[in-house]
Protein backbone atom coordinates (compact mmCIF):
# COMPACT_ATOMS: atom_id res chain seq x y z
CA UNK A 1 0.00 0.00 0.00
CA UNK A 2 3.12 2.32 0.86
CA UNK A 3 6.19 0.85 -1.67
CA UNK A 4 8.98 3.34 -0.96
CA UNK A 5 11.64 3.52 -3.37
CA UNK A 6 15.42 4.27 -2.35
CA UNK A 7 17.35 4.99 -4.44
CA UNK A 8 21.19 4.12 -4.42
CA UNK A 9 24.49 5.89 -5.16
CA UNK A 10 27.54 7.93 -3.68
CA UNK A 11 24.20 9.44 -1.81
CA UNK A 12 21.43 7.09 -0.57
CA UNK A 13 17.78 8.93 -1.12
CA UNK A 14 14.98 7.67 -0.06
CA UNK A 15 11.68 8.99 -1.83
CA UNK A 16 8.63 10.06 0.91
CA UNK A 17 8.36 8.29 4.26
CA UNK A 18 5.00 6.76 4.23
CA UNK A 19 3.03 6.60 7.45
CA UNK A 20 3.89 6.66 11.14
CA UNK A 21 2.66 3.40 11.97
CA UNK A 22 5.33 1.95 9.80
CA UNK A 23 8.03 3.73 10.86
CA UNK A 24 9.23 1.01 12.56
CA UNK A 25 9.13 -1.68 9.41
CA UNK A 26 10.84 0.72 7.32
CA UNK A 27 13.69 0.98 9.72
CA UNK A 28 13.84 -3.05 9.42
CA UNK A 29 14.00 -3.08 5.87
CA UNK A 30 16.11 -0.16 5.48
CA UNK A 31 18.90 -2.10 7.89
CA UNK A 32 18.14 -5.19 5.70
CA UNK A 33 18.83 -3.32 2.51
CA UNK A 34 21.72 -0.92 3.40
CA UNK A 35 23.42 -2.59 6.44
CA UNK A 36 26.00 0.25 7.78
CA UNK A 37 25.18 2.75 5.49
CA UNK A 38 22.90 5.41 6.06
CA UNK A 39 19.90 7.32 4.28
CA UNK A 40 21.50 10.86 2.94
CA UNK A 41 18.58 12.50 1.48
CA UNK A 42 14.67 12.33 1.81
CA UNK A 43 12.64 13.32 -1.31
CA UNK A 44 9.16 14.72 -0.40
CA UNK A 45 6.92 14.48 -3.09
CA UNK A 46 4.48 17.02 -1.14
CA UNK A 47 3.33 17.74 2.47
CA UNK A 48 0.46 14.83 2.91
CA UNK A 49 0.47 12.35 6.09
CA UNK A 50 0.80 9.47 4.56
CA UNK A 51 4.16 10.83 2.27
CA UNK A 52 5.65 12.08 5.45
CA UNK A 53 4.64 10.48 8.68
CA UNK A 54 7.66 8.55 9.48
CA UNK A 55 9.88 11.56 8.22
CA UNK A 56 10.83 12.64 11.76
CA UNK A 57 11.44 9.36 13.19
CA UNK A 58 13.38 8.13 10.49
CA UNK A 59 15.26 11.54 10.67
CA UNK A 60 16.39 10.94 14.27
CA UNK A 61 18.29 7.71 13.16
CA UNK A 62 20.01 8.95 9.84
CA UNK A 63 19.82 12.11 10.30
CA UNK A 64 19.25 12.76 6.58
CA UNK A 65 18.76 16.09 4.81
CA UNK A 66 15.16 16.56 3.65
CA UNK A 67 14.44 18.10 0.11
CA UNK A 68 10.68 19.18 -1.02
CA UNK A 69 8.88 21.97 -2.60
CA UNK A 70 9.47 25.77 -1.03
CA UNK A 71 5.62 25.25 -0.03
CA UNK A 72 6.53 21.83 1.58
CA UNK A 73 9.00 23.83 4.28
CA UNK A 74 6.88 26.30 4.89
CA UNK A 75 3.87 23.47 5.61
CA UNK A 76 6.66 21.28 7.95
CA UNK A 77 7.64 24.48 9.92
CA UNK A 78 3.85 25.62 10.32
CA UNK A 79 2.79 23.94 14.19
CA UNK A 80 -0.95 23.97 13.21
CA UNK A 81 0.35 21.73 10.26
CA UNK A 82 2.26 19.66 12.15
CA UNK A 83 -0.23 18.81 14.78
CA UNK A 84 -2.89 17.71 11.90
CA UNK A 85 -0.28 15.21 10.05
CA UNK A 86 0.16 14.14 13.23
CA UNK A 87 -3.90 13.58 14.22
CA UNK A 88 -4.17 11.39 11.01
CA UNK A 89 -1.55 9.47 11.38
CA UNK A 90 -2.54 9.06 14.83
CA UNK A 91 -6.22 7.87 13.47
CA UNK A 92 -4.13 5.51 11.27
CA UNK A 93 -2.31 4.16 13.45
CA UNK A 94 -5.96 3.01 15.63
CA UNK A 95 -6.59 1.35 11.80
CA UNK A 96 -3.69 -0.83 12.36
CA UNK A 97 -4.00 -1.25 15.90
CA UNK A 98 -0.85 0.37 16.57
CA UNK A 99 -1.30 1.48 20.83
CA UNK A 100 2.74 2.80 20.49
CA UNK A 101 3.09 6.31 21.94
CA UNK A 102 5.17 7.54 19.01
CA UNK A 103 4.46 11.06 17.48
CA UNK A 104 5.02 12.82 14.34
CA UNK A 105 7.03 15.92 15.19
CA UNK A 106 8.47 18.93 13.46
CA UNK A 107 11.78 17.66 10.87
CA UNK A 108 14.71 19.84 10.87
CA UNK A 109 16.75 20.39 8.20
CA UNK A 110 14.44 20.72 5.27
CA UNK A 111 15.30 22.43 1.85
CA UNK A 112 13.03 24.21 -0.43
CA UNK A 113 13.28 23.33 -4.15
CA UNK A 114 11.78 23.66 -7.70
CA UNK A 115 10.89 23.84 -11.37
CA UNK A 116 14.56 22.75 -13.48
CA UNK A 117 16.74 22.22 -10.46
CA UNK A 118 18.71 19.25 -10.02
CA UNK A 119 19.70 17.27 -7.04
CA UNK A 120 23.02 15.50 -8.13
CA UNK A 121 23.87 11.82 -7.02
CA UNK A 122 26.94 11.07 -8.59
CA UNK A 123 28.69 12.35 -11.62
CA UNK A 124 26.55 10.12 -13.70
CA UNK A 125 23.24 10.15 -12.36
CA UNK A 126 21.62 13.37 -11.18
CA UNK A 127 17.41 13.93 -10.72
CA UNK A 128 15.24 16.83 -12.89
CA UNK A 129 12.71 18.36 -10.31
CA UNK A 130 9.22 19.46 -11.53
CA UNK A 131 6.64 21.20 -10.12
CA UNK A 132 3.38 19.39 -10.72
CA UNK A 133 0.69 20.94 -8.79
CA UNK A 134 -2.96 20.59 -8.44
CA UNK A 135 -2.88 17.13 -6.37
CA UNK A 136 -1.75 19.82 -3.86
CA UNK A 137 -0.02 22.80 -4.39
CA UNK A 138 3.15 22.38 -3.15
CA UNK A 139 3.62 18.90 -5.20
CA UNK A 140 6.87 17.94 -7.06
CA UNK A 141 7.70 15.28 -8.88
CA UNK A 142 11.33 13.42 -9.53
CA UNK A 143 12.76 12.23 -12.45
CA UNK A 144 15.96 9.72 -12.36
CA UNK A 145 18.23 10.30 -15.15
CA UNK A 146 19.36 8.40 -17.12
CA UNK A 147 17.28 5.79 -16.41
CA UNK A 148 14.38 7.62 -16.70
CA UNK A 149 12.40 6.69 -13.41
CA UNK A 150 9.29 9.09 -13.06
CA UNK A 151 8.65 9.76 -9.42
CA UNK A 152 5.14 11.44 -9.61
CA UNK A 153 3.68 11.78 -6.28
CA UNK A 154 0.18 11.55 -6.04
CA UNK A 155 -0.07 14.04 -9.71
CA UNK A 156 -0.95 11.15 -11.42
CA UNK A 157 -3.60 9.86 -8.74
CA UNK A 158 -3.97 6.52 -6.97
CA UNK A 159 -4.34 2.86 -8.46
CA UNK A 160 -6.10 0.82 -6.55
CA UNK A 161 -5.22 -3.13 -6.60
CA UNK A 162 -8.15 -3.94 -8.57
CA UNK A 163 -6.36 -1.48 -11.59
CA UNK A 164 -9.02 1.88 -11.19
CA UNK A 165 -7.46 4.60 -11.18
CA UNK A 166 -8.68 7.40 -8.81
CA UNK A 167 -8.12 11.34 -9.70
CA UNK A 168 -6.92 13.53 -6.77
CA UNK A 169 -6.96 16.90 -7.84
CA UNK A 170 -7.53 18.22 -4.01
CA UNK A 171 -6.15 21.93 -4.31
CA UNK A 172 -7.26 22.66 -8.51
CA UNK A 173 -8.34 20.59 -11.30
CA UNK A 174 -7.14 22.99 -14.00
CA UNK A 175 -3.92 22.69 -13.04
CA UNK A 176 -3.86 18.84 -11.87
CA UNK A 177 -4.46 18.19 -15.65
CA UNK A 178 -1.44 20.42 -16.55
CA UNK A 179 0.42 18.77 -14.49
CA UNK A 180 -0.41 15.11 -15.57
CA UNK A 181 -0.02 16.51 -19.47
CA UNK A 182 3.59 17.53 -18.11
CA UNK A 183 4.18 13.80 -17.10
CA UNK A 184 2.90 12.35 -20.04
CA UNK A 185 5.58 14.83 -21.71
CA UNK A 186 8.52 13.28 -20.11
CA UNK A 187 7.69 9.93 -21.85
CA UNK A 188 9.49 8.10 -18.77
CA UNK A 189 10.55 4.77 -18.84
CA UNK A 190 9.23 3.57 -15.46
CA UNK A 191 6.24 5.42 -13.43
CA UNK A 192 7.31 4.35 -9.50
CA UNK A 193 4.13 5.05 -7.77
CA UNK A 194 3.66 6.13 -4.18
CA UNK A 195 0.93 3.66 -3.35
CA UNK A 196 0.44 0.22 -4.60
CA UNK A 197 2.43 -0.63 -7.85
CA UNK A 198 4.86 0.70 -10.08
CA UNK A 199 4.62 0.82 -14.02
CA UNK A 200 7.23 -0.28 -16.17
CA UNK A 201 7.67 0.42 -19.73
CA UNK A 202 7.17 3.48 -21.62
CA UNK A 203 4.06 2.38 -23.43
CA UNK A 204 2.55 0.58 -20.19
CA UNK A 205 3.56 4.42 -18.38
CA UNK A 206 2.15 6.42 -21.41
CA UNK A 207 -1.66 4.49 -21.48
CA UNK A 208 -1.66 4.64 -17.55
CA UNK A 209 -0.94 8.38 -17.01
CA UNK A 210 -3.45 8.45 -20.46
CA UNK A 211 -5.85 6.61 -18.55
CA UNK A 212 -5.33 9.06 -15.58
CA UNK A 213 -6.12 12.22 -17.92
CA UNK A 214 -9.81 10.30 -18.67
CA UNK A 215 -10.52 9.54 -15.15
CA UNK A 216 -9.83 13.19 -14.07
CA UNK A 217 -11.79 14.67 -17.11
CA UNK A 218 -14.86 11.88 -16.16
CA UNK A 219 -15.05 12.56 -12.12
CA UNK A 220 -14.84 16.48 -13.26
CA UNK A 221 -17.81 15.84 -15.66
CA UNK A 222 -19.84 13.87 -12.69
CA UNK A 223 -18.68 16.63 -9.95
CA UNK A 224 -20.56 19.44 -12.29
CA UNK A 225 -23.61 17.31 -13.03
CA UNK A 226 -23.87 16.94 -9.29
CA UNK A 227 -23.83 20.75 -8.93
CA UNK A 228 -26.60 21.35 -11.19
CA UNK A 229 -29.16 20.12 -8.34
CA UNK A 230 -27.11 21.26 -4.85
CA UNK A 231 -24.04 23.09 -3.91
CA UNK A 232 -24.07 21.26 -0.65
CA UNK A 233 -20.62 20.12 -0.74
CA UNK A 234 -20.55 17.54 2.05
CA UNK A 235 -23.50 15.78 0.51
CA UNK A 236 -21.61 15.53 -2.94
CA UNK A 237 -18.56 14.16 -1.25
CA UNK A 238 -20.61 11.83 1.10
CA UNK A 239 -22.29 10.71 -2.12
CA UNK A 240 -18.47 10.01 -3.77
CA UNK A 241 -17.47 8.65 -0.98
CA UNK A 242 -19.57 5.57 -0.36
CA UNK A 243 -19.73 4.99 -4.11
CA UNK A 244 -16.51 4.60 -4.54
CA UNK A 245 -14.35 4.40 -1.48
CA UNK A 246 -16.31 2.67 0.69
CA UNK A 247 -14.13 -0.56 0.18
CA UNK A 248 -10.49 1.17 -1.00
CA UNK A 249 -7.70 -0.34 -1.19
CA UNK A 250 -5.90 2.33 -0.23
CA UNK A 251 -7.01 2.68 3.11
CA UNK A 252 -6.94 5.30 5.68
CA UNK A 253 -8.96 7.33 8.03
CA UNK A 254 -12.69 8.37 6.83
CA UNK A 255 -12.13 12.00 7.50
CA UNK A 256 -8.86 11.91 5.12
CA UNK A 257 -10.82 10.46 2.34
CA UNK A 258 -14.01 12.56 3.21
CA UNK A 259 -11.76 15.77 3.21
CA UNK A 260 -9.84 14.71 -0.25
CA UNK A 261 -13.76 14.34 -1.91
CA UNK A 262 -14.66 17.38 -0.68
CA UNK A 263 -11.47 19.09 -1.66
CA UNK A 264 -12.24 18.28 -5.16
CA UNK A 265 -15.67 19.28 -5.41
CA UNK A 266 -14.79 22.59 -4.45
CA UNK A 267 -12.26 22.53 -7.05
CA UNK A 268 -14.78 22.11 -9.55
CA UNK A 269 -17.09 24.39 -8.01
CA UNK A 270 -14.51 27.33 -7.55
CA UNK A 271 -13.17 26.75 -11.03
CA UNK A 272 -16.04 26.15 -13.77
CA UNK A 273 -19.43 27.04 -11.37
CA UNK A 274 -18.69 30.10 -9.48
CA UNK A 275 -19.42 33.09 -10.76
CA UNK A 276 -16.56 35.67 -10.50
Amino acid sequence: MFPLYVIRGEQNLLIDCSILAKANAIEEKLQELLGKEKIDLVLLTHSHYDHTGACSHLQKKYGFEIIASKRTKEILENDNAIEFIDNLNQKFKAILNDHSNSTFTKPAQVRGIGENETIKISDSQLIEVFETPGHTRCSLSFLLKPENILFPGDAAGVIEQSGKIKPLFLSSYTLYEQSLKKLIAIKAEILALPHNTAIKGERKVQEFLQCALREAQKLKEEILAALQNTIDFALIAENILIREFTFPTIMGPREALLINITAMVKSIFHEFVKIQ
